[in-house]
């Protein structure tokens, strides 16, 4: 067994790994997607590490631009993140949760003040068994690909789920970061809103879309607007957009405390298939 820093000419046996493992591995595909193997400090760029069994990927991660490591590296994560990460910082780890784990005491970061240490739920829908919900009786919804004209309101309901959900203390830096992602999912058509009444209701975004799959994440709806059932709508028209479009598979993680988002998402079709780790570094 081999275990290395990948270079672009790796890409192929790095994507066949990744779409074998699509559920545990979306936000790797998307940015490879976006980026390729690159390791620099735009958005998507990151340090890649793989484990080989002869000429094939058996486990891989990537430490990114934003100090991000994600990982999927089943029997080998310790080696493969230790190699990602080298002497750099690591601001969070994201992936399988025992996996996550492992790799944290083998960098040696037990000991560092967590911010978020969440175990999420894993969930994955086929596409073709969607349930798309009624709107209530009352309601005049409306569903639609946001645009440039909404990233000012998206961009303040991003800043107001990043705190909620994230634990974010809000700075410039960080409402630089969540403006710069509304513009990154507007700018790929990647970006939805529900409207009732023509008045914006709910938002949610994919952070990771591939051909055939995409990963469903940054749905908020405000507060003033929740238990009417919008976030379900908001879901089901970019998941039945995407669809239309030849996607097959959704994948999201949701709070396990969060049992409003879990019948949200089971009402959809949404399966329960494992445990993700969201770990977010204070210092």
């Amino acid at each position: 067994m081999d275990i290395r820093l990948l270079s672009p000419a790796d890409a192929p046996a790095l994507q066949a790994f990744l779409a074998a493992h699509v559920a545990q591995t979306m936000l790797l595909r998307g940015n490879l997607r976006r980026s390729g193997i690159v390791d620099g400090d735009q958005p998507c760029q990151g340090r890649y590490a793989a484990a080989f069994e002869g000429d094939r990927i058996i486990g891989a991660a990537a430490l990114y631009w934003n100090g991000n490591l994600i990982l999927h590296a089943p029997g080998h994560v310790a080696e493969v993140s230790r190699i990602a990460v080298g002497d750099r910082r690591v601001n969070g780890i994201l992936g399988p949760w025992q996996q996550s784990l492992d790799a944290q005491d083998a960098l040696g970061l037990g000991d560092r003040h967590l911010k978020l240490r969440s175990r999420e739920i894993l969930m994955s829908l086929p596409l073709q068994d969607l349930q798309q919900p009624a709107p209530l009786p009352h309601q005049k919804l409306t569903w639609r690909v946001a645009t440039a004209d909404d990233v000012d309101l998206l961009s303040e309901w991003r800043d107001a789920m990043t705190q909620e959900t994230l634990g974010d203390t809000p700075s410039q830096a960080s409402l630089r970061q969540n403006r710069s992602d509304v513009e990154c999912w507007v700018a790929g058509g990647d970006q939805f809103l529900l409207l009732d009444d023509g008045r914006p209701v709910s938002g949610c975004s994919f952070n990771a879309r591939l051909p055939d799959a995409v990963q469903l994440g940054n749905v908020w709806t405000p507060p003033e607007w929740r238990s009417r059932r919008y976030a379900r709508s908001v879901v089901a028209g970019a998941l039945d957009h995407v669809r239309k479009a030849g996607a097959t598979t959704a994948i999201l993680f949701t709070d396990r405390e969060n049992a409003a988002a879990q019948t949200t998402y089971a009402a959809l079709g949404f399966t329960h298939i494992g445990d993700y780790a969201i770990l977010l570094f204070a210092d």
